[in-house]
Order: C-alpha cells, then structure tokens, then sequence
C-alpha cells in the first residue's frame, strides 16, 4: 500500500473527530449511571464483531498462535481495555474539558516511552515540550478557580491512567506488531482481545448489564460507539504503521480542541481562563515534542 503525502494528515482529522466526538457521547452515558466497565466491553465488543465480519468477508484469517494471542491480549489491554474503561469511569465526574486536556499528554507519554524502548532519540526540545505538559496540567489543579468543585482532583488525577495506557499502546503496538498480519487483522485480533479482558473485569466487578435488553437512547448511543471504535482502531493501526507512533499521538490535541468544541455546544460546558491556560501551554508543549520529529522505525508492509 502506497501512502500519499496527505493519507497520514487526513486519517489524523478524522481519529480527533471520532475520539472527540465518542468522548462527548461516554460523558452523556457516563451521566446516566451506566456502569463504565460494562459500557467499555459493549463498545469493544461490537467494534470485534464488525471487525471479525469484514475479515471473513476478506477471507483474511486471524492467527491464533500463542505469539499472536499474547500480542493481541497485551495490545488489546494497552490501547483499548485498560484506558478506555478508565475514561468512562471518570468522565462520570469530571467534564469533556477535563478529560480532553488530559488525553492531550498522550503524546508526551508516548515520546518519554520511546525513548526509553529506544524507538526515539533523546532531544531537549521535546524534554523542553513534555515539562510544558506537565506544567500544563498543573495549572488546571494547582490553582483555586482551575478544577470546579464538583470535579474532586482526585478523579482528575486518576484519569490520566488513561493517557498512559494509550501511549503504552502507541509504542507497544510499534515495537512488537507481528509482520504477517496487515492492519484490519490487527484492530480485530486487539479488540478481540480487549474484549475478553474487559468482560472478566465486568464480571468480576458486578458491573455486567444486558445490551438492548429494552429499547433505549442510551443502549443506541453505546451501539454507535462500538461501530465507530471499529473504524477509528482499524485507522490506527493504518496510521501507526504508515507514519510511526509520535505522529499518531498527535490526534491526542484534535480530540481535545474536537472535545470541548462539540460539549460547548452540547452540554453547555464554560471553562475558566486556567482552562484556556493549561490548554494553550500543553498544546505548545505537544507541537515541540513533535515538531522534531525523528522516526527510526521503518514502516511495516501490510501482509
């Protein structure tokens, strides 16, 4: 597959617009006290069984050696069960804003584990970058009109697990994606995996709940979340394999600027000038981190 010098900038739009758009609707659902665990496996679910159907209509097999499944549990986890799960949880009470501004550290997380997996090279100015979003975050729970009160920083600081996750994911996924599959066999296989890992969580957390055992709005907008997580993890893989991990994590500020763009309209949401701040200061961190970029690993070649 040959891509084109705006395949890579295109396909970045669109995952913001998507994760911008799903984050709006997991903070809807969030409100209506759908038990978050239990929601993530839904969405992962049927964004596995799209996947697996347009894989057979390719004829294209998942492998199921044990390299393969232990890649896909492990991906499945990184970039999908454990973060995503997370998100829904805390956007249950913190707002779209919040959440966004702290999805926007993926790609400092992800640069820093490059480093240390030795897919980047070290570079001052992306040190410069990360420390400015890190300051970032700061000034939204530092200062006393940053963080609502009926936000507890508690909550804000456990959602930055999910940042975390999604970086492990990005490099992960870099580093030990097996040559022999392209990268619909990938996104299928990884939410496959995902699946069974978020639905032993459901269950052992009491959080299990039947989708559309009655006709709901709710049970309609986590249906439409699965079908566009199947598109947006199967874009990923396309991404991270034609343009590397740190150009991928770039969508981390288009979801945060789609984010709050859309729960402005939506639900209303205001944000103090901290807010303004903190998000202008994490998205010059960003730009720096990525404005020297370096990729060192060679672009896979679909299978």
């Amino acid at each position: 597959m040959i891509a084109g010098p705006w395949l890579p900038l295109t396909i970045l739009i669109s995952l913001g617009l998507l994760w911008g758009g799903v984050t709006n609707v997991a903070r809807y659902i969030g409100l209506s006290e759908t038990p978050p665990l239990g929601y993530a496996f839904w969405t992962v679910l049927i964004g596995a069984v799209l996947l697996s159907l347009a894989n057979i209509i390719r004829r294209q097999r998942v492998p199921l050696s044990a390299r393969h499944i232990r890649y896909f549990l492990i991906a499945g986890t990184l970039t999908s069960g454990l973060p995503t799960a997370n998100m829904f949880l805390c956007l249950s009470y913190v707002s779209v804003g919040a959440m966004s501004l702290v999805l926007t550290m993926v790609p400092l997380v992800t640069y820093l584990l490059a480093v240390i997996f030795a897919l980047e090279q070290p570079n001052l100015k992306r040190a410069s970058g990360i420390g400015l979003g890190l300051l970032g975050a700061l000034l939204v729970v530092l200062p006393q009109n940053g963080l609502p009160s009926d936000q507890p920083i508690g909550w804000f600081l456990l959602a930055f697990v999910s940042p975390i996750g999604y970086a492990a994911g990005n490099v992960y996924t870099a580093k030990f994606k097996p040559a022999d599959i392209d990268s619909l066999v990938g996104a299928n296989g990884m939410m496959c995996g995902s699946a069974l890992v978020l639905l032993i969580a459901t269950l052992a957390s009491g959080q299990w709940f039947l989708l559309w055992d009655e006709v709901s709005l709710i049970d309609g907008l986590i249906t439409v979340h699965g079908v566009i997580s199947a598109v947006a993890f199967t874009l990923f893989f396309v991404l991270v394999r034609i343009a590397g991990p740190v150009y991928f994590s770039q969508v981390a500020y288009l979801v945060t600027f789609f984010g709050i763009g859309i729960a402005m309209v939506v639900f209303g949401e205001r944000y103090s000038l901290w807010h303004w701040a903190a998000l202008i200061v994490t998205v010059y961190g960003v730009w720096l981190v990525n404005s020297a970029q370096t990729r060192t690993v060679p672009a896979e070649q679909e299978g």
